[in-house]
């Protein structure tokens, strides 16, 4: 059964990445893809130890256009999220193979349950910059990546189950979702509290209605679609 988890696991992979590599350029999203290893491999630690982050700082070339993330750690991304993604997909298929409740269909079911959540939490961040009259500096891309960085967490825990069980997978998502919560209100916050639309004291506290849900919604989502 494991066996028949990782051929299926690897194979919905590649099927992933040649469909979503089609869209790309129908989107301005080379921005969001413009890493290396060495932006993935400090943004990953960040990720999961952002307490000894100092600077959260975003850098800009010019006046206001912002350097794409393999030339500043702090920017947001796309790569890591979609990757952590599929990974998340495939690992809990290899728990579900472990606890001998794998089929193909299985697959197909996670992501779309992953999915589901992804577009649910971005539709409501969306309306909720209108409804509240929120600068746009935090854009449509900014949201998506933003939301979707607790999948490597959720990595995690998935992996924590597996080596010790329910445990270790608590621990886990205890640690892993502080950590995001910290990751997101310094960097989200960026975007959000921008100097050009700050708004006064009645603009802070509607941003930090939308800060605070957002804070609060990624934990209950990874316990959600890794319970």
């Amino acid at each position: 059964m494991l066996q028949a988890a990782q051929q299926f696991g690897g194979q919905f992979a590649e099927q992933q990445k040649e469909k979503i590599t089609k869209y790309l350029s129908a989107f301005n999203l080379k921005y969001y893809f413009t890493v290396d290893n060495a932006y993935v491999g400090k943004k990953l630690g960040i990720l999961l130890f952002p307490f000894v982050h100092s600077d959260w700082s975003l850098k800009y070339s010019g006046s206001e256009d912002p350097v794409p993330a393999k030339d500043d750690v702090n920017a947001p991304d796309l790569y890591i999220p979609l990757m952590a993604f599929i990974t998340y997909i495939i690992v809990s298929g290899f728990v579900l193979g472990t606890q001998g409740r794998f089929s193909p269909e299985i697959l197909g079911i996670l992501t779309s349950n992953a999915f589901i959540w992804v577009i649910i939490e971005n539709i409501i961040i969306f309306v909720s910059k209108y409804v509240l009259n929120i600068s746009q500096s935090l854009s449509v891309w900014h949201s998506l990546a933003y939301s979707t960085y607790k999948f490597f967490g959720m990595i995690i825990c998935l992996l924590m189950f597996m080596a010790g069980g329910k445990t270790f997978y608590y621990c886990a998502l205890g640690y892993t979702s502080l950590a995001l919560v910290f990751f997101l209100l310094r960097t989200v916050k960026n975007f959000i509290f921008d100097s050009h639309h700050f708004g006064g004291e009645e603009g802070r506290k509607r941003k930090l209605t939308l800060i605070l849900f957002i804070l609060v919604s990624q934990p209950l989502i990874m316990w959600w679609l890794t319970r």
